[in-house]
């Protein structure tokens, strides 16, 4: 993505309720998954960006971050995570049964990977026999807006191709929605509003609306918006529109 999304993200990853309602959703399987093992799970976070999610996940067992762009490597070691990685999740070798599990939010979709079924294998390969991938990316093309600009989206997807792809590489698909609901209609009208004269920062470039700040109060009411819903999808029950879509796989 644009250099300067990474410190955009940084700056309002732990307090947006975009990020939060996020990774509320992702520490919640993380947990479920946790609880019956009863001991420190061996975690890669796949694609660690700023490297909140992997200082999130430090509870749960040994996290190892990795990603292909230095300022994510350096952003992610400013948060203390030790083991981080640079790796192409297409080309290069991410462990054999290294892994109980593995985190990919929002990464499988960007333009720099060029192979998203070699990246599913060699994510499949990395996990231990009866290991859990946790998969988040955008949904739905005409959703394509500022945001996807900035972060060079390549696509966005829709549930079912999701699991195909998951079941070609190998894995078996335990559990796919989409989240987001009540945000689809909105965002669908502000993103076709905004594709022609998108968002842009003070220098120019085109800024995410997703990082974009918004009043306090507002913060706090879509927070708890998402992590309500958050609560019906670790029933499970899946949704049939949103914009994200996430899946479980196991190996």
């Amino acid at each position: 993505m644009e250099p300067a999304e990474y410190h955009r993200m940084a700056a309002v990853e732990e307090r947006h309720w975009w990020y939060g309602g996020l990774h509320d959703l992702v520490i919640r399987l993380v947990r479920r998954e946790a609880v019956p093992r009863r001991r420190p799970l061996d975690i890669l976070d796949a694609g660690c960006g700023t490297g909140r999610l992997c200082q999130l996940l430090q509870p749960f067992g040994e996290v190892t971050g990795c990603d292909i762009h230095p300022l994510a490597i350096e952003a992610t070691e400013k948060r203390g995570v030790r083991r981080v990685l640079r790796r192409n999740l297409v080309a290069d070798d991410l462990g054999i049964e290294q892994y109980d599990l593995i985190t990919s939010v929002d990464v499988l979709y960007h333009r720099a990977v060029t192979d998203e079924q070699a990246a599913l294998r060699n994510l499949h390969r990395a996990l231990r026999k009866g290991g859990l991938l946790i998969l988040h990316l955008p949904a739905f093309e005409p959703l394509r807006g500022a945001h996807d600009l900035a972060v060079h989206t390549r696509r966005r997807y829709r549930r079912a191709e999701l699991v195909r792809l998951l079941e070609s590489a190998g894995f078996t698909v335990e559990f796919a929605s989409y989240r987001l609901l009540p945000f689809f209609l909105p965002v669908l009208v502000w993103r076709c509003m905004t594709r022609a004269f998108p968002p842009r920062a003070s220098d120019g470039r085109v800024c995410s609306d997703t990082a974009r700040p918004c009043p306090r109060w507002m913060n706090q009411f879509l927070t708890r918006c998402v992590k309500a819903e958050n609560r019906f999808l670790t029933i499970p029950i899946p949704l049939p529109l949103g914009t994200s879509v996430f899946a479980l796989a196991r190996k």
